[in-house]
């Protein structure tokens, strides 16, 4: 996912910071910038499957296959997606799963489009099936703990259970996450105190605020800080 100013958590959730033919929805967003085109079939419409079957032949003849050109279509969407375009991002994470179903990093791209959508609910399920498909870069581990935690924070419909069960995956895959080398302390404490934040676990926020700035000897925002102990002394 994006940079930390980029996370929609931090701006929705977290007040104190500041082709294809083209089909729509009912609220005239594009098809094809809906996850997986928002379950079409598209094999039903000879005009999209005439485009689709010719942009699969062209792509793998020239990567030698389907597994290697969606790789090459997710990397092209989350070039887009770091860039803000959003829109963009989801046409080629719906290309790369065109491509190939099966890859995980697909839904991955749709999470993180979703995320930036507001959407927590719909992007914690779609990385949950990017974790049930197989092995993902492990810098998704946090960017998963900020959709559970966002999926509670936003979804009032959802029963105790539910709620507690993302709250546990929301720990497991940021505790995850310091285990991997690939994924810095200061990444993971930083969206862990904000994801602890919109749980309005303050306690756990604080305490995950103190191992930001002892792990990388950085302040974190004194604003953020100081909401932190307003609420830890209203309990």
């Amino acid at each position: 996912m994006k940079s930390s100013t980029k996370y929609l958590l931090v701006l929705s959730i977290v007040p104190i910071l500041t082709s294809c033919v083209a089909a729509t929805t009912a609220k005239q967003q594009r098809i094809d910038e809906v996850p997986m085109y928002g379950g079409m079939d598209r094999s039903s419409m000879p005009e999209l499957k005439d485009g689709d079957e010719k942009f699969i032949s062209s792509v793998t003849e020239k990567f030698g296959s389907r597994e290697k050109a969606s790789t090459a279509w997710v990397d092209q969407g989350f070039k887009f997606y770091k860039d803000d375009q959003l829109g963009m991002a989801m046409r080629r994470f719906n290309q790369a799963w065109l491509l190939d179903p099966e890859n995980p990093e697909v839904y991955w791209g749709f999470a993180a489009v979703l995320t930036d959508q507001e959407k927590y609910c719909e992007a914690a399920n779609h990385i949950d099936m990017a974790f049930a498909k197989g092995k993902i870069q492990d810098s998704a581990l946090p960017d998963a703990g900020i959709m559970y935690s966002g999926c509670v924070a936003v979804n009032s419909g959802l029963t105790e259970s539910e709620k507690s069960a993302y709250i546990s995956k929301t720990d497991a895959v940021f505790n995850e996450a310091l285990e991997s080398p690939a994924v810095s302390d200061k990444y993971v404490y930083f969206h862990w105190s904000r994801a602890m934040y919109a749980l309005k676990d303050w306690e756990s926020a604080w305490d995950k605020v103190q191992k930001y700035e002892s792990s990388t000897g950085e302040t974190m925002s004194s604003q953020f800080k100081d909401a932190i102990r307003k609420n830890m002394g209203n309990q």
